[in-house]
């Protein structure tokens, strides 16, 4: 599995650093962080510094469902000339789901993309629902509209779904069933996986999400799909475990989930959180002066790797997001390196059985803060054994 930067405010120069290093390989623009001009100029500047990167563009389609709210922000999303506010009624018409699909498609034909994401809009509720049966229409109808263009780049389908949606694995089997019998099948999906808010960690932290989150990649990837996994961080090793191409992850909060939150009013004030630290020992951050008092004590706790030395103090902020980018690629290096997802998932089930041992051996120690703690690694493992079972793995 490959490690892609998502994209958003506050760029500088953290995706040229991170691509110059080797510690991803690609990015994926967001529309709302950028405008239209600069978008071309920064994948041109990409694809020359870095010829080898993928450049792709997240053209975020499924904010015009709530963009008539007059407190969305919309960011750099509404000087795309595709970007119109909808209603889910008018997304009905299988007309203008086509015109949709097109004008999106056709936007990003000229840019120096490595790849084509069509439009689709958020199954917010279930997979059994007016908007499951829009988004499957969004799916169906890509590749036929895309042909139009004589484009050979691989052609991805935005598949957004909240974790509602993802807890039913009745409906999820269901809906499943009629995108791998697609006439006219894309090359691939760019899914998400939405929690109720940015903060919402144990939203994904979930049995059956995380299960049913593996089996969508299990089951596009034996069905022949490339899999692009928007803001999955730390769980992109258990995706790319069971067929999972791609994982994202960026510097904010905002960037590590997916959320229509991202969108709503900011909060004025309050301080930039403290710097933290991605273990891959503990498959969590923790904040670097946690980091400094374990390892006087647990020294084991860190990764010994380059970016490593950048935490002898408190770091600069733009050294964090390398950090976690350089640990999550060498995670996904050690889980994922098998093509065999029996083997991968045996590693996954080491990880956390490690991660389990060393947090034990910090908790007679040492008191983490509640974000650092132990709390991801019950349903991690709840969710692989779940999945193996709901896969007959």
């Amino acid at each position: 599995m490959k490690l892609y930067a998502q994209h958003g405010y506050g760029e500088a120069e953290k995706i040229n650093q991170g691509l110059q290093k080797g510690i991803i390989s690609g990015a994926v623009y967001s529309a709302k962080d950028i405008t239209p001009d600069r978008l071309n100029n920064r994948l041109s500047e990409i694809a020359a510094s870095s010829p080898s990167a993928a450049r792709i563009f997240d053209p975020q389609y499924y904010v015009s469902l709530i963009g008539s709210d007059p407190n969305i922000r919309l960011g750099k999303l509404e000087e795309y000339p595709y970007f119109s506010i909808r209603r889910r009624s008018q997304l009905e018409s299988n007309q203008l789901i086509a015109d949709e699909i097109r004008k999106v498609i056709e936007f990003q034909i000229s840019l120096p993309v490595t790849a084509i994401i069509s439009p689709n809009i958020l199954i917010s509720r279930s997979f059994d629902s007016v908007e499951a049966v829009i988004a499957k229409n969004f799916i169906r109808q890509a590749k036929g509209i895309y042909e139009e263009f004589s484009d050979n780049r691989p052609l991805y389908v935005t598949l957004a779904v909240s974790r509602e949606a993802l807890i039913d694995f009745t409906e999820l089997e269901a809906f499943l069933n009629d995108v791998t019998l697609l006439n006219s099948p894309p090359d691939g999906f760019y899914l998400l996986v939405g929690a109720r808010s940015i903060e919402a960690r144990t939203d994904l932290y979930n049995a059956d999400v995380i299960s049913n989150w593996m089996l969508l990649n299990y089951s596009l990837k034996i069905n022949g799909y490339q899999i692009i996994n928007g803001y999955s961080d730390l769980i992109s090793p258990f995706l790319g475990a069971v067929g999972g191409d791609i994982g994202c992850t960026g510097w904010w909060s905002n960037l590590r989930i997916f959320s229509m939150d991202r969108f709503a009013p900011e909060a004025t004030g309050g301080r930039l959180p403290v710097q933290r630290y991605l273990s891959t020992k503990l498959l969590n951050r923790i904040t670097f002066y946690e980091l400094g008092a374990l390892r006087r004590i647990i020294p084991n706790v860190a990764n010994e790797l380059p970016m490593d030395e950048k935490y002898e103090g408190e770091p600069e902020r733009s050294i964090e997001v390398l950090q976690s980018w350089e640990a999550l690629s060498s995670l996904l290096a050690i889980i994922t390196a098998s093509g065999d997802s029996s083997k991968n998932l045996e590693k996954c089930a080491e990880a956390i059985k490690s991660a389990e041992d060393l947090y034990t051996s910090i908790k007679a120690r040492y008191r983490l803060d509640a974000k650092s703690d132990d709390t991801h690694l019950e349903p991690l493992q709840e969710g692989m054994n779940l999945f193996k079972k709901r896969a007959e793995i």
